[in-house]
């Protein structure tokens, strides 16, 4: 009788302890960012519009949207509104402002996507198309230092096509700068070792079935993702092409009331968690 109890207790605890490691695999941990004036200080700027466009010595050029109660009060710490980060496909560079950028500053969306509203950052690729995860990294993490509105914890990453594949690619790099990613027509292939350092990311990705060459590379990494990673989702299209993510494009999942839930209703639970 003894035995067995001490049997019991010993398999009680190591339930426990796997319980506690498995909790810490899916804890987002802290990021401390770095301030480098390479990505901080800017040689060119001027505001255009809704944006704020910025050379820095890095080679990189961005353009930011702050939400117009933060425009002139951009160090307000106790605002903590989130970021979305977006990265254009190849050969897109001139198009991308308006093309990926306006998803985000439409007037419904950052009434719904937030309370305050979210900040945009749209970056152009140095050359045609993105490379460097640990300089993009440097150049988000100085963006926030920059403008104290900014939740740092609460940064989201969403790409198409070359861009898509690249999102994914600076998570894996860096996986504590992105809360989520979103992912649309990507095919980056990730490995064992970084999944597991990504089970608390969440990822929205989608592909489509007859966009050859780019399906098959990004469905593996779609399903692993979608079936480990922390509230993710993966919808598979029969013949949409290569295509960018929608707002109001379906996840995969069905809601208890029958109906898909869509990428805006996730995304929107993603920014308001705490």
């Amino acid at each position: 009788m003894k035995n067995l109890l001490i049997t019991v207790a010993a398999v009680f605890a190591v339930f426990i302890l796997c319980g506690i490691f498995v909790k810490r695999l899916y804890t987002r941990k802290p990021m401390d960012f770095v301030f480098d004036g390479a990505y901080n200080v800017p040689l060119v700027k001027y505001q255009s519009s809704h944006w704020y466009y910025e050379e820095v010595p890095a080679g990189h050029k961005t353009y930011l949207y702050l939400p117009e109660k933060y425009r002139s009060d951009k160090n307000n710490e106790d605002a903590k509104i989130p970021l979305i980060v977006v990265f254009h496909g190849s050969t897109e560079t001139g198009a991308s402002l308006h093309k990926y950028g306006s998803i985000f500053i439409d007037k419904d969306f950052q009434k719904e996507i937030y309370p305050e509203g979210a900040a945009v950052l749209v970056i152009l690729s140095r050359i045609e198309y993105f490379t460097d995860p640990h300089s993009t990294s440097l150049l988000i993490q100085n963006i926030c230092i920059k403008n104290n509105c900014i939740d740092r914890t609460n940064i989201i990453g969403y790409g198409f096509s070359q861009g898509a594949k690249f999102v994914v690619e600076l998570a894996c790099t860096e996986p504590r700068l992105f809360r989520a990613v979103i992912s649309g027509s990507g095919f980056y292939q990730m490995s064992k070792k970084e999944l597991l350092s990504l089970l608390p990311v969440q990822f929205c990705f989608a592909l489509s079935e007859n966009d050859k060459e780019i399906f098959e590379q990004g469905l593996h990494t779609a399903k692993k993702c979608s079936k480990w990673c922390k509230n993710s989702r993966y919808k598979q299209y029969e013949k949409r092409w290569h295509f960018w993510i929608m707002m109001n494009d379906g996840t995969g999942k069905v809601k208890k009331d029958g109906s898909e839930e869509s990428v805006m209703e996730w995304l929107k639970g993603v920014v308001r968690e705490r």
